[in-house]
């Protein structure tokens, strides 16, 4: 006849702990995310949780600037031409051009900024903040 299984072995392989949701392995009060270069929402707003910029500060800054250009000026490119009509398209596409140009412009000189501004704010040890600008 098949030997049963007693109550605590049978307890043990059906017990389950309860579902617990992300990680809770460390506790989610005063944590802060460690990163040599940001990630970016949409919005243009760090993609970390209280991020601390660590690392070499030059790299940071350049990192920073790139991004921050390149969200900048896709934001002003898909506006600026979602004002146009595709429809009436024309071959003589200078202006708009050149108008389009300065735009971009525009958002990275901004976003070159508000990079500079982020990694001062964000850095963690590293170097002093610079005080010449591109």
């Amino acid at each position: 006849m098949p030997e049963t299984p007693s109550k605590s072995t049978t307890a043990a392989k059906t017990t389950t702990a309860p579902a617990a949701a992300g990680n809770t392995a460390v506790p989610a009060h005063g944590d802060r995310d460690r990163v040599a270069m940001l990630s970016l929402r949409a919005d243009g707003t760090p993609d970390q949780h209280r991020p601390e910029i660590i690392g070499d500060r030059e790299f940071a800054l350049a990192a920073t600037r790139e991004q921050f250009t390149q969200q900048a000026v896709s934001a002003v490119d898909q506006r600026e031409r979602a004002a146009t009509d595709p429809v009436a398209e024309t071959v003589e596409q200078d202006p708009a051009i050149a108008k389009l140009q300065e735009a971009h412009q525009a958002a990275a000189t901004a976003a070159e900024a508000a990079a500079q501004a982020t990694v001062d704010a964000l850095l963690v040890g590293g170097d002093a903040p610079s005080k010449t600008s591109k």
